[in-house]
């Protein structure tokens, strides 16, 4: 008997008991659909967080201050005020054509900003001229300041996209100056004592792309201002910043860029331990990796969820195979004694039950980018991010058509060992 002949004689089985086929392959639809769907959650998880981080700028290396510490204990207490500048620029030019960019920042707290009778209160971030690079920012209108603008201590500004609308609305506000307060003394309520305002003019040079939200924060809304201006005239921390940050070549030069950050570092530090570095350095292609195993044990976890409900269908294909041999035991003792032989027996029944999860497992699939579709259309599911891969799609029909062989088995061995004058005298 031709493998043909069997798999036109079970699909012919199959249509013969519409009804009974369809319940038994539900439990596959529903276990593919819900592997489908489970796993299309982990992998959108994935895929969100490695775009936050992503958008935060490519290939970075981050030297933040250490916590201080005390005989080589590293406290849980202020950070040390070691970073500057200084180090920046010297990172800079040891650096050189190594890296594609750096910039140093320092967090200057929130203003009030005022124009022409609006006002909104925001964050500002005084940085140097190369953050656009470095954090691939590119500008809406106007251009970003200068290294010029740095050194002279210009009092120019550069805003986000919702701060400008803000601040100006529709109107273009490059060229425009706003107007930076903050008001000192006063008790509760206005009262003990006199208030003092200070008040500082900025002129607008240019307006950032929308960026959206990075872990819950809008980076549209901030003002960014030259790191001079911060330290001398918003904050009065001169000569510190909170972090240096430097864009690597590309992902591959990644780990020597941060070799050589922190080698150059401890030398200008004067540090001969790097135990008791004062400085941290941090690759963020390492904080991808530890982002994508959490990520990737929280897909496995939602697959094997799914995987359940498919191995409970599997437990329903043998179940059914076994009762269609016992139905089908005078067919398979003719079919013997015509001179059929075991294997021909066995391909039948087997191709009987792959048939019946495989046409299971892409109704499931179906079924699964439904589910998806659906939830994605939800408003209270907006954000949301579900991504089923052609990965798992394979692996789904794979696990499906598997399930089939390894519940089919037994079920069809036993088929093909009947003896055909038992299975003719069987009623």
């Amino acid at each position: 008997m031709k493998v043909y002949d069997s798999f036109r004689s079970a699909l012919q089985s199959l249509v013969t008991n519409k009804l009974r086929s369809a319940l038994t392959m539900l439990g596959v639809i529903i276990g593919v659909a819900s592997v489908i769907a489970m796993v299309a959650v982990g992998n959108g998880a994935s895929a969100q967080v490695q775009a936050t981080i992503l958008s935060l700028g490519s290939n970075l290396i981050t030297v933040t201050p250490s916590n201080l510490t005390d005989q080589g204990l590293r406290g849980a207490g202020a950070q040390s005020q070691n970073l500057t500048e200084a180090d920046m620029r010297a990172l800079q030019d040891q650096l050189g054509d190594s890296i594609r960019a750096i910039e140093a920042e320092q967090g200057a707290g929130r203003w009030q900003v005022t124009v022409a009778g609006t006002n909104t209160n925001v964050n500002v971030q005084a940085v140097t001229e190369a953050y656009p690079t470095v954090r691939d920012w590119n500008m809406q209108t106007g251009e970003f300041f200068t290294k010029d603008d740095v050194s002279a201590t210009q009092q120019v500004a550069v805003l986000g996209a919702t701060t400008a609308a803000n601040l100006f609305g529709d109107a273009d506000a490059v060229g425009q100056t706003i107007q930076f307060r903050q008001v000192f003394g006063g008790g509760a309520g206005g009262q003990g004592g006199a208030q003092r305002a200070r008040i500082l003019n900025f002129k607008v040079v240019g307006v950032l792309e929308p960026k959206g939200t990075t872990f819950g924060f809008s980076r549209d809304d901030q003002i960014l201002v030259p790191l001079t201006v911060g330290q001398k005239i918003l904050t009065g921390r001169r000569d510190i910043v909170n972090q240096i940050v430097v864009k690597a070549i590309d992902s591959d030069a990644m780990q020597q860029t941060t070799d050589d950050t922190f080698n150059l570092l401890l030398a200008r530090h004067k540090i001969t331990d790097p135990v008791s570095a004062d400085f941290t350095v941090t690759n963020q292609n390492d904080t991808l990796a530890a982002l994508n195993q959490i990520t990737g044990t929280f897909t496995l976890l939602l697959g094997a969820i799914g995987g359940i409900s498919l191995l409970v269908g599997g437990i329903g294909i043998m179940n059914i195979m076994l009762v269609t041999v016992n139905e089908r035991t005078r067919e398979i003792g003719i079919r013997k004694a015509v001179g059929a032989r075991r294997r021909d027996i066995m391909w039948q029944f087997l191709i009987e039950s792959v048939a019946l999860t495989g046409l299971g497992g892409i109704l499931g699939i179906i079924l699964g980018w439904s589910i998806t579709q659906a939830v994605e259309r939800i408003p209270q599911a907006q954000g949301l991010v579900l991504l089923i891969t052609v990965g798992t799609v394979a692996v789904a029909v794979g696990v499906s058509v598997a399930i089939g062989v390894i519940f089919g088995l037994y079920p069809a061995m036993r088929a093909a060992r009947l003896h055909p004058i038992q299975a003719l005298r069987y009623e």
